[in-house]
């Protein structure tokens, strides 16, 4: 057999520190029935997921290692019962109100376990609104909406909140209320607002951040920014006047929202959850949990952290861990496009993140077109392996898995996919020309082949 690309292989083994073993322990997976899971908010005891299908989904987190479902609430209107899409949800005492497409909801959570719709916001209801997240401060409700900006309410009468104010944006997607100030993401620049005057909030600083600003957290005095690309920034604001940018640390993946808990911030970053903290001198990862899903959005109570993914909610906690912790640094491995009788190897980073002896039980690939080169081995506290995994073309399409067995309490069995020449097109492969019409920004057409030479991104997004 000819092989293309001859790697060199050997065990490598890292000592890497977590801080005296504390990582993230999974507790459970739960599958609600909402759909898109875009958000995750606690009022009291009750945890709120609200999704872009199927509803709102609430959980009792009295118990915070085991949520007790309660309820799912589907909002009615606009041609049939359940199809309002939910974006975000801010709550306060027996109210929480949720964005949507058709504006901003109003639901009672005096009984949680029968969540009962009161309406829209006045003003909100229709298409007025392309809605993004919002923030509480005591009777102040902020929502963004985008190139419409911040929409101020009093809701001292939280079933009919009044607009107080308007601050203008280009892209107004995110927003922080502390004290006398609102933080605004807007597009790549945090807007700072005096909003002392709620009837006349006006600016007095703008930090430009290089990336588009998904989230923004406050604790002890610390702005944090999840930048998408771009990892999770932090800023001195105890003068809110003038921010001071401390650090930077640039996440494995999309940093899209994140929270802070007991000192430290917890960021859903696509594929992985990770835990940051800054040290007074740098902002670093103290732990992480990969899970190959969509994380969208994260909470937590306690050491307690929730992440929505998508289809899913799972529950971790940061603490101690008791025995061995598997991590790897990717639940699927895709390989380039390889001709058929040639190979290709790519690396997986295998981590035990845990206070014990990480002792591999079994191991294997469930298909032979893929060919372990490196067998892992036992790993002790803090080291990590690459285990390389070839794959050998025969001229049809593969996929597979690589399996591990491990003495992890919590992921004992995990699986990284093998996807080898899959249907469609594969990296390497040659494209086919086409031709589309420009929907945004420009107008015309754009034709592949006129772009010969250059590296061009195709982003495609369908709900379901």
């Amino acid at each position: 057999m000819k092989v293309k690309h001859m790697t060199l292989l050997f065990i490598i083994l890292i000592s890497i520190n977590f801080g005296l073993g504390k990582n993230l322990i999974i507790h459970g997976t739960y599958d609600p029935t909402s759909r898109e899971l875009l958000d995750v908010e606690i009022v009291g005891n009750t945890l709120i997921i609200p999704g872009n299908l199927q509803g709102i989904e609430f959980y009792d987190i009295a118990n915070p290692q085991s949520p007790a479902h309660l309820a799912n609430l589907q909002l009615q209107g606009g041609g049939g019962g359940g199809n309002t899409r939910c974006y975000y949800a801010r709550g306060s005492g027996n109210v929480v109100y949720i964005t949507t497409h058709r504006g901003v909801a109003i639901v009672n959570i005096s009984n949680p376990s029968n969540p009962q719709s009161l309406g829209y916001i006045s003003g909100t209801y229709g298409n007025n609104f392309i809605l993004e997240n919002m923030d509480i401060s005591g009777n102040i409700l902020a929502v963004c909406a985008h190139a419409d900006g911040v929409l101020f309410f009093n809701i001292s009468n939280p079933a009919n909140p009044g607009l107080i104010s308007t601050a203008q944006m280009e892209n107004a997607w995110a927003i922080l209320l502390h004290e006398n100030f609102a933080y605004t993401a807007d597009g790549e620049n945090i807007r700072i607002l005096d909003i002392s005057n709620m009837e006349n909030p006006f600016e007095v600083n703008s930090l430009s951040t290089g990336s588009a600003i998904k989230d923004l957290a406050i604790a002890n005095g610390f702005l944090y920014a999840a930048l998408g690309s771009g990892g999770v920034s932090v800023f001195d604001v105890n003068a809110p006047e003038s921010p001071l940018l401390l650090d930077n640390y640039n996440t494995g993946g999309l940093a899209n929202r994140i929270q802070p808990f007991e000192g430290k911030i917890a960021v859903s970053d696509w594929d992985d959850i990770e835990v940051l903290e800054w040290n007074g001198t740098e902002l670093e990862r103290i732990g992480f949990k990969a899970n190959g899903r969509r994380t969208m959005a994260i909470n937590s109570s306690g050491n307690y952290i929730y992440s929505a993914e998508w289809m899913l909610l799972q529950v971790f906690e940061f603490g101690e861990i008791p025995g061995a912790d598997i991590d790897i640094s990717s639940w699927e491995l895709n390989y380039p496009y390889v001709e058929n009788g040639d190979s290709y190897t790519l690396g997986l980073e295998v981590t035990n993140n845990g206070n014990s002896t990480l002792i591999v039980e079994d191991q294997y690939t469930t298909n032979p077109d893929f060919q372990i080169e490196n067998q892992l081995q036992n790993l002790a506290p803090g080291q990590t392996q690459e285990v390389n995994i070839t794959y050998y073309a025969d001229g049809g399409n593969s996929s597979g898995g690589y399996d591990m067995f491990t003495n992890d309490n919590d992921e004992s069995h995990i699986v990284c996919e093998l996807n080898g020449n899959v249907d469609g097109i594969n990296v390497g492969e040659t494209a086919p020309d086409f031709e589309l019409e420009i929907a945004a920004n420009g107008t015309g057409t754009f034709q592949l082949s006129d772009h010969l030479g250059q590296i061009v991104v195709i982003a495609f997004f369908s709900p379901g």
